[in-house]
C-alpha cells in the first residue's frame, strides 16, 4: 500500500504540472469564467449573480498579480483541484472495492472522459466539485461506519462544495436521506458531533443564504433563466455524453469474466444511493426542460461514477489486469499531446481565440498612461472592456453598479460617482463603431457628473490574420492628473 500512496501521489502531481503548463503556454487566452471568478473576488460578497461564494474566494488571493501570473493561477488552480479529486477517487475506489487494481482502474478510467481535463478548464466552478466530490463519499463512509468524528470533515467538505455550486445540495439532501432510511447510519441521531456538524455545515452556508435573501435570489433566478419548459431528449444526450465511460468501463470488466451487480456491502449500497437519489430526478427534470447547460451540469457527476462503479463488481476479474491498466494509463499522455496537437496547429482556432484581447489592453492601458500618468482604476462600455479587469495589471473595476432587477453578471457593488470622478475612466465604444459614431451618453447616464475629455480610434484585432475592427476609446479623465 505504501508503493502505491507513493506513485499514486507521483501521477496526481505530474498530472497537475503537466496539464498546468501546456494549458498557461498554449491557451491563447483565459475563458470568461475567469474574467466572472476575477470580478467576483474582486467585490468580496457572499455570493454571486451564477454561484455561492467559493468561486471568489478562490481568486481573491492572486488579485495582486500580474496579468500572466494571474493567467497561470487560474490554470494552476484547476488542475490542483483535479488532482487531489483524482486522489480522491482512489481512495474511494479502494474502500469501496478492497481492491488495489480496481481503485487503479477506477482513476484511470477518468483519462476516457474529457471531464477531468480540457472540459475543465472553462469553468469557475465545476473544477472545485471535481476536487471536493469523491471526498464528500469518503468521508461520508467513514463517518457512517467507522468513526462519528469523520462527520464534521463531511459538513466541512460539503459546505465547500455547497458554496462551489448549488447542485452540491443534492448530495446533502441523499447524504441526509440515508441517515434517516439506514439503520446502521441512524444511529448518528445519538452522537453529539453529528450535530456539531450540522452546526458547521450551516455556518459556512448561511451567509451565502443571507445573500440571496438580500439580493432577491439573483442567483437561482440566473439557474432558472437558462432552462425552459418542454420535452426534449436532450437531457438524455447529455447523459449519454458524459457517463459513456462508465459503458466502457462495464465492457472491459465484463471481457474480463468479471460480474457486476447490486452490492451486498451496506456501505456500498450507501455509497450508490447518495448519488442515485438526486440524479434519478435530475434527469427526469431535464428531460422535461431544455437548456444549453445540461452537459454543463452533468458534467461533474462524472468524478465519483468510476469509483462507485467499482463497488458493483460482486465477482473480481478471473483475468490480470495489468494490460487494461497500462492502456488506459497511456490515454492521460495521449489526451494531453492531442490537445496539445490542436492548439499547436490552431484546429477551428482553438490555438489563436480572442488572442487580441492581451495586445489590445496593453494598448489600452499604455494610451492611459501617455495621458495621466497614474493607474487604470476603472473601466466600462463594450464587452471588451470586461476582459481589461484580468489583462490590464493595475486591475481596473467596472463602472457598471449592482441592480437587482437587472442583475448584471459582471458589476461593482461599492462604485461611487466621487470616485470615477477623482480617478477617472478608461471607456470602450461598441465594436465597429468609429469616434464619430461611438455614443457614451447611455452608459454615463448613472453618473450625469462625468464627461469625456478624450477619443482616440484604435483598432482591435480579435486573432492574427483577421480583420481589424475600429474601436472608440474614451477617457473621463481623473481629477488627480489637474
Amino acid at each position: 500500500m505504501k508503493t502505491d500512496r507513493i506513485i499514486l501521489l507521483g501521477w496526481c502531481a505530474s498530472y497537475a504540472m503537466l496539464w498546468a503548463g501546456v494549458t498557461f503556454l498554449l491557451d491563447p487566452t483565459v475563458p470568461y469564467d475567469a474574467i466572472e471568478a476575477v470580478n467576483w473576488a474582486m467585490n468580496a460578497e457572499w455570493g454571486s449573480p451564477k454561484n455561492p461564494w467559493l468561486v471568489g474566494m478562490v481568486m481573491r488571493p492572486a488579485l495582486g498579480l500580474s496579468a500572466p501570473w494571474l493567467s497561470f493561477y487560474w490554470y494552476a488552480t484547476h488542475f490542483l483541484a483535479v488532482a487531489v479529486g483524482m486522489y480522491g477517487v482512489w481512495q474511494l475506489a479502494w474502500r469501496l472495492s478492497g481492491d488495489r487494481r480496481l481503485a487503479w482502474l477506477a482513476l484511470l478510467a477518468l483519462n476516457l472522459s474529457g471531464v477531468i481535463n480540457f472540459d475543465i478548464i472553462s469553468f469557475n466552478d465545476n473544477y472545485l466539485l471535481v476536487m471536493l466530490w469523491p471526498w464528500l463519499w469518503v468521508f461520508f463512509l467513514r463517518a457512517a461506519f467507522d468513526r462519528p468524528g469523520w462527520w464534521l470533515a463531511f459538513a466541512f467538505t460539503g459546505g465547500l462544495a455547497c458554496m462551489a455550486k448549488y447542485s452540491s445540495l443534492s448530495f446533502i439532501f441523499s447524504a441526509w436521506m440515508l441517515t434517516l432510511w439506514v439503520p446502521s447510519i441512524r444511529r448518528c441521531y445519538r452522537q453529539p458531533v453529528f450535530y456539531l456538524a450540522i452546526l458547521l455545515w450551516l455556518i459556512i452556508v448561511a451567509p451565502n443564504g443571507w445573500w440571496l435573501w438580500q439580493n432577491d435570489f439573483a442567483a437561482f433566478k440566473w439557474v432558472d433563466s437558462q432552462v425552459s419548459p418542454g420535452l426534449t431528449l436532450h437531457g438524455l444526450v447529455s447523459a449519454l455524453t458524459v457517463f459513456y465511460p462508465l459503458a466502457l468501463l462495464a465492457a472491459v470488466l465484463i471481457g474480463l469474466r468479471a460480474r457486476l451487480g447490486w452490492p451486498g456491502a451496506p456501505q456500498a449500497r450507501a455509497a450508490l444511493m447518495m448519488l442515485l437519489i438526486p440524479l434519478a430526478p435530475i434527469l427526469i427534470w431535464f428531460s422535461f426542460h431544455d437548456g444549453g447547460r445540461i452537459t454543463e451540469w452533468l458534467q461533474p457527476y462524472m468524478m465519483p461514477a468510476t469509483a462507485l462503479m467499482m463497488a458493483c463488481v460482486t465477482q473480481p476479474s478471473s483475468r490480470p489486469l495489468a494490460g487494461v491498466l497500462k492502456k488506459l494509463s497511456l490515454c492521460a499522455p495521449l489526451v494531453l499531446a492531442g490537445y496539445s496537437a490542436v492548439m499547436l496547429l490552431n484546429v477551428r482556432g482553438a490555438g489563436e481565440k480572442l488572442a487580441g484581447i492581451k495586445p489590445f489592453s496593453q494598448q489600452v492601458s499604455a494610451r492611459w498612461q501617455q495621458h495621466y500618468h497614474q493607474p487604470v482604476r476603472f473601466v466600462g462600455g463594450d464587452y471588451l472592456s470586461q476582459w481589461l479587469t484580468f489583462y490590464i495589471d493595475d486591475r481596473p473595476a467596472v463602472i457598471t453598479p449592482w441592480s437587482v432587477s437587472q442583475r448584471p453578471n459582471i458589476y461593482n457593488r461599492t462604485v461611487r460617482e466621487d470616485r470615477l470622478l477623482r480617478d477617472g475612466v478608461a471607456l470602450v465604444g461598441p465594436r465597429g463603431q468609429n469616434c464619430g459614431e461611438a455614443d457614451f451618453s447611455e452608459l454615463l447616464a448613472s453618473w450625469p457628473a462625468l464627461s469625456v475629455g478624450y477619443r482616440e480610434e484604435i483598432a482591435f484585432v480579435p486573432h492574427p490574420g483577421s480583420s481589424p475592427i475600429p474601436i472608440c476609446l474614451a477617457f473621463v479623465p481623473p481629477a488627480t492628473s489637474k
